[in-house]
């Protein structure tokens, strides 16, 4: 039983409800654990052929736009997705490459290069065992520790955290893992922003729909960012959770169903 007042996969209604008499849709989406289930190792989420084949049609749509706003650097997402007429933005928003090849790379603070080199150096020296390992992003980093034994995930955690924090980096949880961004005032919820006043304006509340969906925690900065806005979704393990989505789903099928509900609304 849930204790908070938000269910599992209550959606359809309320989806249908808030597309009607849509003209302009903006379709904002996470990657892992939203187009892709969540798996081991990041090289094995791969997008499922179905849900790969309706963001195809919609994003072929003129009325909808289609970004990715996703944890990974920006060329891994969009070489995982597969689609050149979207969006895509990388590292949490730090990196963005548009359809037409453009790119837009936020402000890093001095000396980042040299300081995450050190950062890399000492945790490779102190936690990159046991399973667990390092993925360089460039402007981030996330420290994978989900395939370590359970009795010393904790310690491993700790370590790399404490390591992260001496480096001055800005501490993210994830899932079973930690990701160590640059300390800029920079996220998913402010590059959602700066994608929909690019494509509409700042005027973009007004004008046009929003769908975001998500997963993790580093996906709520967009849920409050566009709360009250948009129609927004996190798929969890348990409704219990904390969260600023209006809508919670129990697993990516879901999502599927979701981009199926507004596909029938816009592609005749």
């Amino acid at each position: 039983m849930c204790s908070t007042e938000k269910k599992f996969d209550e959606y359809e209604e309320y989806l249908t409800k808030y597309l009607q008499n849509t003209k302009d849709l903006a379709l904002l989406l996470d990657y892992d654990g939203t187009l892709s289930p969540l798996v081991a190792h990041p090289d094995l989420a791969v997008i499922p052929p179905k849900t790969k084949e309706i963001l195809q049609k919609l994003a072929q749509v003129p009325q909808i736009f289609v970004g990715i706003i996703s944890g990974r650097a920006v060329d891994n997402v969009k070489h995982l997705v597969g689609l050149d007429t979207i969006t895509y933005a990388g590292n949490h928003g730090l990196e963005v490459i548009y359809p037409d090849g453009k790119r837009y790379n936020h402000q890093l603070p001095t000396n980042f290069e040299e300081d995450v080199k050190k950062m890399i150096q000492k945790l490779e020296q102190s936690v990159v065992r046991d399973g667990a390992w390092i993925e360089n992003k460039g402007p981030s980093l996330t420290y994978h520790y989900r395939a370590a034994p359970t009795e010393k995930k904790e310690e491993l955690a700790k370590t790399a955290r404490k390591i992260m924090e001496e480096a001055n980096f800005k501490i993210v949880p994830a899932h079973e893992a930690i990701e160590a961004r640059p300390k800029v005032d920079w996220n998913k919820g402010k590059v959602a922003v700066m994608l929909l006043e690019q494509k509409y304006g700042k005027q973009w509340r007004k004008n046009v729909k929003v769908v975001f969906a998500g997963d993790d925690t580093t996906d709520e900065d967009a849920m409050e960012a566009l709360k009250g806005y948009a129609a927004t979704f996190r798929i969890a393990r348990t409704c219990d959770i904390k969260t600023h989505a209006e809508k919670l789903l129990s697993s990516t099928e879901h999502v599927v169903k979701i981009l199926e509900i507004i596909s029938k609304c816009f592609v005749k």
